[in-house]
C-alpha cells in the first residue's frame, strides 16, 4: 500500500497536481502527501548524485 501511494504521490507531483488535489483523490492528508513528496525528492537526489559519480551505492544508508 505504502508503495503505491508512493509511486501515485510521485505520479501526482509530476503532472504538477498541488498537494491538496493530491490528498483529496488519494484520501490521505495534505501532510503526509506533503512528507512523501519530500521523501521521494531526497531519493532522487541521491540518483542523481549517483548518476553523475558523486556518489557510489555502497555510500547510501
Amino acid at each position: 500500500m505504502l508503495k503505491s501511494l508512493n509511486c501515485a504521490v510521485y505520479e501526482m507531483r509530476f503532472n504538477k497536481y498541488l498537494f491538496i488535489e493530491i490528498a483529496d483523490a488519494l484520501h490521505i492528508s495534505d501532510e503526509e502527501v506533503e512528507l512523501i513528496d519530500k521523501v521521494n525528492q531526497e531519493h532522487l537526489a541521491k540518483l542523481e548524485m549517483i548518476r553523475l559519480g558523486w556518489l557510489s551505492l555502497s555510500d547510501i544508508n
